[in-house]
C-alpha cells in the first residue's frame, strides 16, 4: 500500500510540473503568457 501512495505522489508531482503554467495561471489569476515570460526570465539567469 505504501508503494501505491508513493507512486501517486510521484505521478502527481510530474503532472504538476508538466502543467505548471496553466496551474499557476489559474491559481494566481494571471494570463498564461505572463507566467510563461516570468519562467523564461528565470531560466535565462
Amino acid at each position: 500500500m505504501g508503494w501505491f501512495i508513493f507512486l501517486v505522489i510521484v505521478v502527481g508531482a510530474i503532472a504538476a510540473y508538466k502543467y505548471r503554467v496553466p496551474l499557476l495561471a489559474k491559481i494566481l489569476g494571471q494570463p498564461q503568457d505572463r507566467i510563461q515570460r516570468a519562467i523564461d526570465r528565470k531560466k535565462g539567469k
